[in-house]
C-alpha cells in the first residue's frame, strides 16, 4: 500500500512541470486580444474568423502586412504559409489597434496562433509581405519594419529578385548592401517562432535564419561553423 503511494506521488511530481510548462506556448500573445476561430483562408492577408460558435463570419484584414496579390509572385507561398500559421477550425487571438475597419468594410487585426505566433511579424519577417503603415494603426510598425530590413538583406522570397512560379513576371532583383549595418543591432526578433528538431526541419517549414545576439532562436540550434548564424538558407 504505501509502496502504491509513492508511485503515485512520484508521478505526480514527474507530471507537475509540463501541466505548469504548457500555458507558457501562450504568453507571447497580448493582453486584451480576442479569441476567435478561423473559418477560411482568403489569401496570405486576409482570413475569416468567427469570435463566437454561432455568431456571424468576420473578414479580417491583417494589419500592417501586404502580401502578394492573386496571379502575382508568391501569391500561393504567401497564402499557404498564413493556412499553415492558422489553420481553418483552429483558435486565433486578434488585437485591434486605433482604427477598426478598412474602407472596404473589413475588421483590422493584428493575429496571433495559439502558440503565440505573430503572424502578421511572421509572414513579414520571412519575405511573405512588405510591412505597410496605413495610418493611424501603427502599434508595430517599428518592430514589422526593422523585419523586413532583415528579410530584404537576406533576400527572401518577394525579396529574391526570383518568382516561385511560371506563369508571373520575375520582380525587379533588390540589390544587396554594400556593408553590414554598424549603427544598431537589429531588434531581437522575441522569440515567437516554432521550434524544430533540426535546422532542416525549421527551413522546410520556411523558418530560419537566426543570428547570435539577435534571434532569441540561435540558442536552439548547433552553430556548426561559428559564423553566428544558425539555419541558413
Amino acid at each position: 500500500m504505501t509502496r502504491g503511494i509513492g508511485a503515485s506521488l512520484l508521478a505526480v511530481v514527474l507530471a507537475a512541470p509540463l501541466a505548469v510548462a504548457a500555458p507558457a506556448e501562450a504568453a507571447a500573445v497580448p493582453k486584451g486580444a480576442k479569441k476567435a476561430t478561423v473559418v477560411k483562408i482568403v489569401d496570405g492577408d486576409t482570413i475569416d474568423v468567427r469570435f463566437t460558435r454561432t455568431g456571424p463570419t468576420v473578414r479580417v484584414r491583417l494589419l500592417q502586412v501586404d502580401t502578394p496579390e492573386r496571379g502575382a509572385c508568391w501569391f500561393t507561398a504567401a497564402t499557404k504559409r498564413t493556412a499553415a500559421l492558422l489553420p481553418v477550425g483552429k483558435t486565433t487571438y486578434l488585437l485591434a489597434d486605433k482604427e477598426r475597419r478598412d474602407r472596404y468594410g473589413r475588421s483590422l487585426f493584428y493575429a496571433w496562433t495559439a502558440g503565440g505566433v505573430f503572424v502578421n511579424r511572421n509572414l513579414v519577417r520571412y519575405g511573405y509581405g512588405k510591412a505597410v503603415l496605413y495610418k493611424p494603426n501603427d502599434k508595430y510598425i517599428t518592430v514589422m519594419r526593422a523585419e523586413q530590413t532583415k528579410a530584404k538583406r537576406e533576400r527572401l522570397r518577394i525579396w529574391s529578385g526570383r518568382c516561385d512560379t511560371t506563369n508571373a513576371p520575375a520582380p525587379n532583383p533588390t540589390s544587396a548592401p554594400t556593408s553590414a549595418p554598424t549603427s544598431t543591432p537589429d531588434p531581437p526578433s522575441g522569440g515567437n517562432d516554432p521550434r524544430f528538431p533540426t535546422c532542416a526541419a525549421a527551413n522546410a517549414a520556411g523558418y530560419g535564419p537566426y543570428r547570435r545576439g539577435t534571434d532569441p532562436e540561435y540558442a536552439w540550434y548547433q552553430d556548426r561553423d561559428g559564423d553566428g548564424i544558425v539555419c541558413e538558407r
